[in-house]
C-alpha cells in the first residue's frame, strides 16, 4: 500500500520512526514533510499535500492512505479536510480507527503526537491499513452526500432512502448513525 506521510515540527520525530517502520513492513512511503526538523514550520502545507496525494492516488485506483502527525491533531484534521474527498480524522485508539475506516472510509489518519507514543502509533497505523470500508448502503450514502455538498453546496439525495425501501439491501433509518 502507498502511504503518504506528513508532519510538522511537533510530529517530526514520531513520523520519522513511523516512516522507517512502514517501509520495513513493505509499504511504499512518500514523505511530504520537511527533510529536517524546522521548529517554525506549519502543519497546513503538509496536511494539504498529503490529502491531495491520497485523493490523486484514489482517483487512479491505487490502494493508499495518508498519515499526518502533529501536536494535538486538531489543526491537521481541519486543514486536511479542506481537500475535496479527504476524510481525515484523529484517533487515540484502534477502535476509533476501525470505526472511521468501516463507517466513513476515512483515508487520512491524524496522529496526535502529544498524546500517542510509538507503540500506540504503530497500532493505529496497522488498523488504518488493515481495516476495510464496510460498503454498506448507509455508509456509502453518507460519503456520497458529503462529496455532493463539497462540490455543489447542496445535497439533492436527502430522500435517497426511498430508493432502497424495497431493494432488500442493508439499510438503516437515515436519522440513525
Amino acid at each position: 500500500m502507498r502511504i503518504h506521510l506528513g508532519a510538522d515540527h511537533k510530529g517530526f520525530a514520531l513520523a520519522r520512526q513511523l516512516e522507517g517502520w512502514l517501509a520495513s513492513e513493505g509499504h511504499e512511503v512518500v514523505n511530504h514533510g520537511a527533510a529536517e526538523l524546522d521548529n517554525g514550520d506549519d502543519h497546513t502545507v503538509f496536511d494539504i499535500l498529503v490529502s491531495h496525494a491520497v485523493i490523486v492516488d484514489e482517483d487512479n485506483a491505487l490502494e493508499t492512505r495518508g498519515i499526518l502527525v502533529g501536536g494535538d491533531g486538531s489543526g491537521e484534521v481541519i486543514s486536511a479536510n479542506k481537500v475535496n474527498g479527504a476524510r481525515a480524522f484523529s484517533a487515540l485508539t484502534t477502535a476509533q480507527v476501525e470505526a472511521a475506516r468501516t463507517n466513513a472510509n476515512a483515508n487520512v489518519l491524524v496522529i496526535p503526537a502529544d498524546f500517542v507514543d510509538l507503540a500506540t502509533a504503530k497500532q493505529l497505523v496497522a488498523s488504518l491499513v488493515a481495516t476495510p470500508f464496510s460498503y454498506t448502503i448507509d455508509a456509502a450514502r453518507r460519503i456520497i452526500q458529503t462529496n455532493e455538498y463539497e462540490n455543489s453546496k447542496t445535497i439533492e439525495g436527502w430522500n435517497v432512502a426511498d430508493e432502497f425501501q424495497d431493494s432488500g439491501l442493508r439499510y438503516a433509518n437515515p436519522g440513525s448513525h
